[in-house]
């Protein structure tokens, strides 16, 4: 299995990616789309199945396009996406120096947030996986139970009819509470020892507890006695500020998305006295003042596409450290990461952090010393 959740296969040397496929298996299959190098694949039967191979608990499993993994047992599946990262690794030719470790929690139950389509006849729906057709749903055993339970009595579908424009809205649910873009949009959830602020529409994470044990993996080995000064770059919301920057005397968060940012300040009303806000992209933040200050460590948290290059070369000139990479793309992190090396930083540590049990998404915290 690879990046993406497929199989590969090989017909007269030739790749062909088969998704809902298990490492081992037979299969027969047909091919649905050839390019010059490699084809897609999908499965018309399973002649011999793999021993890890599950009947799946959602009766939509194969048609909505949010879990790709279901069909495969929770410990194997997270042995996939392990195996997965160890692949990307290897292809990119880097190595942390300590073993890669794995943290995770619930396999079913966990999602709080959800971006829901409104079908033609006014329910809601998720998107058809490599489709934009919408599929109606009532129910989805990722969910949280205040989202689960609102899919099922049609609280949901009745939020949608309200819309004014626009035929996608966010959910999210969390401690008994449900937010949505009909109503009131500003979320407050407890975090540890916190209560953190967003907004529905913005992003934030979906996974509440496994956010909570990334959280506690990117505070470790903080300085008992304040640090002087700490970047939390593509900061969103702050979050990570809020629990890190306690262990520095001063914090400087970096956001483009001025929205987001303003929000950081509210949940770091406590310590605004200490706290710099520069609402700028990561291409701009050379030129910034604050990028000529000193910094003890950094807090890296970009989108699926990851760091820019010129923020990457910046990091590479400057004095840090210390440097916390949290990504969404395991990918785009390798690429960073092998680059981040080549700059002199030392990769020490890798945690995969299994935020999307049923999928084959992975959220990876890497350190980086020097």
């Amino acid at each position: 299995m690879v990046a993406g959740g497929s199989c590969i296969a090989r017909i007269d040397g030739k790749a062909v990616f088969i998704p809902f496929s298990l490492p081992g298996e037979t299969l027969a299959i047909e091919i649905i789309d050839s390019k010059k190098d490699f084809s897609f694949a999908k499965i018309v039967s399973v002649i011999e199945a793999s021993p890890h191979r599950i009947q799946p608990v959602c009766p939509l499993f194969g048609q909505c396009g949010g879990c790709t993994l279901q069909m495969a047992d929770s410990v194997y599946q997270r042995q996939l996406r392990l195996s997965i990262l160890q692949d990307i690794f290897n292809r990119a030719h880097i190595e942390p120096e300590n073993k890669i470790r794995m943290i995770s929690d619930n396999d079913f139950g966990y999602r709080s947030r959800f971006q829901f389509h409104r079908t033609s006849s006014g329910n809601c729906g998720l998107k058809e996986g490599s489709s934009n057709e919408v599929i109606a749903i009532s129910d989805c055993p990722v969910a949280v139970p205040e989202i689960r339970n609102a899919l099922k009595d049609g609280s949901i579908a009745q939020f949608t009819r309200h819309m004014n424009s626009g035929d996608r809205f966010h959910v999210f649910g969390y401690k008994g509470s449900l937010w949505h873009e009909d109503g009131v949009t500003s979320c407050s959830v407890p975090i540890l020892d916190k209560v953190v602020n967003f907004d529905v529409r913005g992003f934030f994470q979906s996974n509440i507890p496994m956010l909570e044990q990334m959280i506690s993996e990117v505070c470790k080995i903080l300085p008992v006695s304040p640090g002087k000064r700490m970047l939390d770059f593509y900061s969103g919301v702050g979050t990570f500020s809020v629990f890190a920057g306690r262990h520095f005397e001063e914090n400087v968060l970096v956001e483009h998305n001025k929205e987001a940012l303003e929000v950081a300040r509210e949940n770091l009303t406590e310590r605004s006295d200490t706290t710099l806000f520069c609402a700028v992209s990561d291409d701009k933040w050379p030129l910034n003042k604050a990028a000529s200050l000193d910094y003890d460590t950094a807090i890296v948290d970009p989108p699926r596409q990851g760091i820019s290059q010129k923020a990457l070369s910046w990091f590479i000139d400057s004095s840090i450290s210390d440097l916390r990479y949290v990504s969404c793309d395991p990918a785009t992190f390798a690429r960073d990461a092998r680059t981040l090396i080549a700059g002199g930083y030392r990769f020490t540590d890798a945690v995969l952090v299994d935020f999307y049990p049923q999928t084959h998404h992975i959220e990876t915290l890497g350190l980086f010393t020097r």
